[in-house]
């Protein structure tokens, strides 16, 4: 799935992790954030919501393009390596 929107936060978390989970289910295996220019935790959070569904249906789960403060964020929680894990 190809991330259209520069910025991920609050505000559309909710329509992110939906359009994440109904893209794993119809089998896209993978997230592309290279046109995001910022995200917060709510964004993360749905990155780890897409992880875990794609790990229940026994998947690997591919992102990339992560933008610095999400890479940051995910250091800053301990989750570095879940979200580098495919």
């Amino acid at each position: 799935m190809k991330v259209t929107e520069e910025v991920l936060n609050f505000e559309n978390a909710v329509a992110f992790k939906a359009s994440l989970l109904k893209a794993i289910d119809a089998g896209d295996l993978s997230c592309d954030l290279s046109n995001v220019k910022r995200a917060d935790s709510a964004a993360l959070s749905a990155l780890l919501s897409a992880r875990r569904r794609a790990k229940a249906l026994g998947r690997d789960y591919e992102i990339r393009g992560l933008p610095s403060d999400l890479v940051t964020l995910a250091r800053l929680y301990g989750v570095t390596e879940i979200l580098a894990a495919s």
